[in-house]
Order: structure tokens, then C-alpha cells, then sequence
């Protein structure tokens, strides 16, 4: 008769998950176009959140006529931060995300051209925003005089000039919207160099050969 082996086999060791820090810190350092598309998509909901409170109070003010919530001065500065978050912090930030995470699988594409550099355009871009929402407490500048931005989203003269717009608050929001709009560079060039593949490429043939 024959010996039945009832030897049980080692486990095999379980792979620790890992911890939060690590996971925070793949999603910071990260080139990954899809994860860069997914923080673009947050970011903007985020700022969508921010601008949505603004839009609550200037409703609020216009509720009844001669309402008091808040001062002329503030309501200016509420409508240009809320017109300037959701255009340019919301608006394009979620439709560059969408394009970040899509535009490569749609072309078949590893990733976006310059890795490095897309990662660097969201930072550049949250580095920008912040810097905006950071007029709140520095755009008083040297004469003492403003706070946020209170030219319009717009920003038409003369309300830009010296006169009507006192302190930094307007260099504020012109440093802001440059830094958050420069970042959709290696997405033209990704498009480019794959048509440019494609075509060199030339068409395909439509012949089947017989066995």
C-alpha cells in the first residue's frame, strides 16, 4: 500500500498593503497620465466646492433688494474669485483631466509627450491657484489698500488700473492665470507626433492573401 504525504505546503507570505505615506507619496511623485488626469478631475471638483460657497453668498445678497450681507467692495470680490475659479480652476482643469487621462488610450499612446513636464504643468497649475486664493491674505500690498481681486473675472480696463484696483491684488490674479493656464503644452505635442506617426506610417494594406 502506498503512504498517503499529508505534509501541508507552506504559506505563502501575504504582501503587506501599503501604508497611507507610501500611497501619498506614489500620487505626488507619479508621471502617470491617468493619475495625473484623476488629480487634474479632483482639483477642479474641489475648486468647484470653493466657487459654489461663493455663489451661495452672492445669491444670498441678492436675495432681497437693499440686503446688507455683505459690503459692495466684498461682492466684487466675491464675483471675480467665483467667475475666475470656475472658468479657469474648474471648467479647464476638468476638460484637461478627461483629455490627460483619454487622449492616450485614444491614440495608443504609452503616455502623454513629456511625462515630467505634465506632471510639473499640475503642480505649476495648483501652484497657481493657491497663489490666486492667496491674494485673500497678501493682496493688501504696499499702499494697504484691497484684498482678493475686485476687477471682474474679466479683468476689462480701466477697472485694472491703479485707480480703482489699490494694492497687489490684481498682480495676484494675473500671476495666478498664468502659472494655472500653461500646462496643456505636451498634450498639442502628444496629438502631433502620433498623427505625424500615422502618417509617416502611410496606409495600411486592405489585401488578404490566399492560402
Amino acid at each position: 500500500m502506498g503512504v498517503l504525504d499529508r505534509t501541508v505546503p507552506a504559506a505563502e507570505p501575504v504582501a503587506e498593503a501599503p501604508s497611507l505615506v507610501t500611497r501619498l507619496h506614489g500620487w505626488v511623485v507619479t508621471v502617470d497620465h491617468k493619475r495625473l488626469g484623476i488629480m487634474y478631475i479632483v482639483s477642479g471638483i474641489l475648486f468647484l466646492l470653493v466657487a459654489g460657497s461663493m455663489a451661495t453668498v452672492i445669491r444670498l445678497q441678492l436675495v432681497v433688494p437693499n440686503n446688507h450681507l455683505v459690503s459692495p467692495q466684498v461682492f466684487n470680490r466675491l464675483m471675480t474669485m467665483h467667475g475666475t475659479t470656475m472658468i479657469f480652476l474648474v471648467a479647464v482643469p476638468i476638460l484637461f483631466g478627461f483629455g490627460n487621462y483619454l487622449i492616450p488610450l485614444m491614440l495608443g499612446a504609452r503616455d502623454l509627450a513629456f511625462p515630467r513636464v505634465n506632471a510639473f504643468g499640475f503642480w505649476l497649475f495648483l501652484f497657481g491657484a493657491l497663489l490666486l486664493y492667496f491674494s485673500y491674505i497678501a493682496g493688501d500690498g504696499l499702499s494697504g489698500a484691497g484684498s482678493a481681486p475686485d476687477v471682474g473675472w474679466f479683468a476689462y480696463a480701466p477697472l485694472t488700473e491703479p485707480p480703482f484696483s489699490r494694492g497687489s491684488s490684481t498682480d495676484y490674479w494675473i500671476l495666478g492665470i498664468a502659472l494655472a493656464g500653461v500646462a496643456d503644452a505636451h498634450v498639442r505635442e502628444t496629438v502631433t507626433r502620433s498623427a505625424a506617426r500615422a502618417a509617416s506610417a502611410g496606409p495600411r494594406s486592405t489585401t488578404s492573401r490566399r492560402a
